[in-house]
């Protein structure tokens, strides 16, 4: 898919967007996002390319640049099939996403000036393919810039903030009291990292503590053999909530991309037994500029009672603070699922709105509650075979 150049074309600021080449051009892109304070990994070439694989699909990378041929912003696109039917809030038909199966990304612009271009260039672009287009980020007010988009707030990611590094976690060996950082989990004393008030810092630290007293420790893998024995656990912690998985060739391409380029960390939970290490829980965490996603997360249902979650996410909030983080995001959460509300909550994280923008009009509004057959459809889900739902998800992810 490439840029037609009757819609691209040169404005009356003096502003020119066009289809910035990924593969000849990949260092502009990167110079460019790298000094971006609202860019994310998601917005990286080498999470673009991973999109493109997995589907076969091309991006339509827009960029905008002035009259000297500096870049003024940039705007990742792909287009898609969509649906052939209705599932919830997604939008169906031919849709010019940024980007799709991703969560936010958007365009990174210098001004606004540069803004309002590239959007209009994308508006021209989805027009011209005769689809919709879809923006999910979290920046508000585009809808104020370009009128033609339709705003719909979307949900609520929920972020930590993090300490800056020279304030210190305490990283070596033993923490600043003398005990073993693995087997304290937070300790009190220890005052540099907290999560939020006394109340969710005691459920932290009973949460960590049960955990380790369970046998429980992280590491963070180095070898794909891991991702592969983890995948099962991913589809086991999606299908209870009728969420379709992604392909497992997917994955591999993150772990061969992302991994050596230092923007992926791969943080297991493993049980210490009598027979061994038994791989209890996984979790992918994606990371470029200031801010680490929480991406991707596999356990057995019977072992939440572990608490692996609560042992991964201490221990790789230690990792994003000392890689130099400034956010930690742990994911949007759909209204319904208080549970996950409240767990992502107790780590002192404050929920950030997100953002959809569509030309020429948004989705029909409908409720996160779901209908008579959605309720139907998800109970089939959950008495699927495994492998069956790897295959469906796959089909599925083809169109969105």
């Amino acid at each position: 898919m490439t840029c037609s150049a009757d819609v691209l074309e040169q404005t009356a600021r003096g502003l020119h967007t066009f289809c910035l080449d990924l593969q000849s051009d990949r260092r502009r892109w990167e110079a460019f996002i790298a000094s971006h304070p609202d860019a994310v990994v998601y917005h990286h070439p080498t999470w673009l390319t991973a999109l493109e694989r997995e589907y076969g699909q091309k991006c339509v990378s827009l960029a905008c640049e002035d009259s000297s041929g500096e870049l003024r912003a940039v705007l990742p696109l792909f287009l898609t099939k969509g649906l052939p039917f209705g599932v919830g809030r997604h939008a169906t038909g031919r849709r010019l996403s940024s980007l799709p199966r991703t969560p936010i990304a958007g365009p990174v612009a210098k001004d606004p000036d540069a803004a309002i271009e590239i959007l209009r260039a994308a508006i021209e672009y989805a027009r011209a393919q005769h689809a919709q287009l879809e923006i999910k980020t979290r920046l508000e007010g585009l809808e104020l810039l370009v009128q033609e988009l339709v705003c719909l707030p979307w949900r609520f990611t929920h972020v930590a903030q993090l300490p800056p590094p020279s304030d210190g976690i305490p990283w070596e060996e033993f923490c600043e009291h003398g005990r073993l950082i693995r087997e304290c989990g937070v300790c009190e004393d220890c005052t540099r990292l907290r999560f939020g008030n006394a109340r969710k810092q005691h459920r932290v630290k009973w949460a960590a503590n049960k955990a380790l007293r369970s046998g429980l420790r992280v590491r963070y893998a180095e070898d794909e053999r891991d991702l592969k024995e983890w995948y099962p656990l991913y589809l086991q912690t999606l299908q209870p909530n009728a969420v379709p998985p992604r392909p497992y060739r997917f994955f591999a391409t993150l772990w061969s991309t992302m991994r050596p380029a230092g923007m992926m960390r791969f943080a297991v939970a493993e049980q210490q037994t009598e027979k061994g290490a038994r791989m209890v829980a996984g979790s992918i965490l994606l990371g470029f500029g200031q801010t680490e996603f929480y991406s991707f997360t596999g356990c057995a249902p019977a072992d939440f009672g572990l608490h692996p979650h609560d042992i991964i996410q201490l221990d790789s909030i230690r990792a994003a603070c000392k890689a130099g983080f400034r956010w930690y995001d742990f994911g949007e959460v759909p209204e319904e699922h208080e549970e996950l509300n409240q767990f992502k909550g107790k780590w002192g994280t404050e929920p950030k709105r997100l953002y959809r923008y569509y030309y020429p009009n948004a989705p029909a509004a409908s409720s996160e509650k779901p209908g008579r057959l959605t309720t139907s459809a998800r109970k089939l889900w959950r008495k699927l075979p495994l492998r069956a739902t790897e295959a469906l998800g796959d089909l599925l992810y083809r169109y969105m």
